[in-house]
């Protein structure tokens, strides 16, 4: 009777287990779900505005600060062609055994 029991309860308690496992993995996907609709709301409302703003903050010629964006364009320029300096050459020269 009691090895019954035993194997009544134990049973009970895998379907238990199998029943939380199974809830734990609904909720998680569930989250995971909200989470994507979220991403794909918040990617789009990005597009929206950057397909709004995108024609005139790349237009310069309607651009207030068209010099400036023009000065910094060339400054960009000039720091990519010029080399880079060469550090001083540190090593020291090693006294020659006699």
């Amino acid at each position: 009777m009691k090895k019954e029991l035993g194997y009544g309860v134990a049973l009970v308690g895998a379907l238990a287990g199998a029943g939380a496992l199974t809830a734990a993995m609904i909720r998680k996907k569930k989250r995971e779900e909200i989470y994507h609709e979220a991403e794909l709301k918040a990617m789009n409302e990005l597009d929206e505005m950057m397909s709004e703003n995108g024609d005139d903050a790349l237009d310069c010629d309607t651009c207030s600060c068209a010099e400036a964006c023009a000065a910094a364009a060339e400054q960009a320029e000039v720091d990519e062609t010029e080399p880079e300096e060469q550090p001083a050459d540190e090593t020291e020269e090693e006294p020659s055994a006699e």
